[in-house]
């Protein structure tokens, strides 16, 4: 027998249904640490379309050492990144991907956070980007009391986890997290 969705279940499939017709973004970044450092530095982007499609997919030479913790996450060595562009090189296009659509990412207190945080490092004004977060979502299709990690919440529905931590599957596992909330 089926359990019911609760109003609150279907609001979040009526939404995510709408971000994916919508044409939403799905983002991520890969760091050196967290927003709150004001030398924080971004790694990698990654920006996919709503169908998948590849937007931005770039290494990112953060202008500061790797620290070993972040690089045990990730992967991300610091000669990996040595002939990458930096955020000020790839800003002008990534500004204009967030900003023509709404940018959803897992755990979007994140990259929101790091963006500004980068941005203010680099005397970049913040892009005006129309967020939406698809962990704080999970939690509520799932009727969770705290939030699961992206790894944790696809292995759950069924979606494969693999080089999780590297920008560009992450943003693919959200967005086939996305996908699966929208159809119930």
């Amino acid at each position: 027998m089926t359990v019911p969705l609760t109003p609150r279940q279907l609001a979040i499939m009526k939404r995510s249904a709408e971000l994916l017709d919508g044409g939403c973004v799905v983002i991520d970044f890969e760091t050196t640490g967290f927003p709150t450092d004001p030398t924080v530095g971004i790694v990698e982007v990654a920006v996919i379309d709503s169908r998948g499609g590849v937007l931005m997919n770039t290494l990112v030479n953060p202008e500061r050492p790797i620290p070993y913790s972040a690089t045990k996450i990730h992967g991300i060595r610091n000669r990996d990144v040595t002939d990458a562009p930096t955020f000020g090189d790839i800003f002008p296009e990534l500004a204009r991907i967030l900003s023509s659509t709404r940018a959803v990412a897992y755990n979007y207190t994140f990259e929101k956070g790091m963006i500004a945080t980068v941005c203010k490092r680099c005397d970049l004004s913040v892009p005006a980007i129309d967020w939406s977060c698809a962990m704080r979502a999970y939690a509520v299709y799932k009727g969770l009391r705290s939030f699961k990690s992206l790894s944790t919440a696809c292995s759950e529905e069924g979606i494969v986890v693999e080089s999780a931590h590297r920008a560009l599957a992450d943003v693919k596992m959200t967005l086939a997290l996305l996908y699966t909330m929208a159809s119930g």
